[in-house]
């Protein structure tokens, strides 16, 4: 894989932003970001090792360039859940 791309396992996380819980004490409020969403462009990069495993690689688009047939951007969309677990 370029050198220039992450394994989509260790992208995608870092495209997620971490919201932590609010709390106000003195109103006995919390507010908690339940879910998002995410899409954002991505240029990707598919390998197949010497074993035939596809290895898939992204990156925010890292170049431009004005030519007669433009580079084809990807766009990848991301939803996130929170369990439904309680947080005392």
């Amino acid at each position: 894989m370029d050198e220039a791309f992450l394994p989509l396992a260790e992208l995608l996380p870092g495209l997620l932003p971490s919201l932590p819980d609010l709390y106000d004490v003195d109103a006995g409020m919390r507010s908690r970001v339940t879910g998002l969403e995410v899409e954002t462009p991505v240029e990707l990069d598919i390998v197949v090792d010497a074993d035939g495993r596809v290895q898939l690689g992204g990156t925010p688009p890292i170049y431009h360039l004005e030519t007669s047939t433009l580079p084809v951007f990807h766009a990848i969309r991301i939803v996130a859940v929170r369990d439904a677990e309680e947080v005392g």
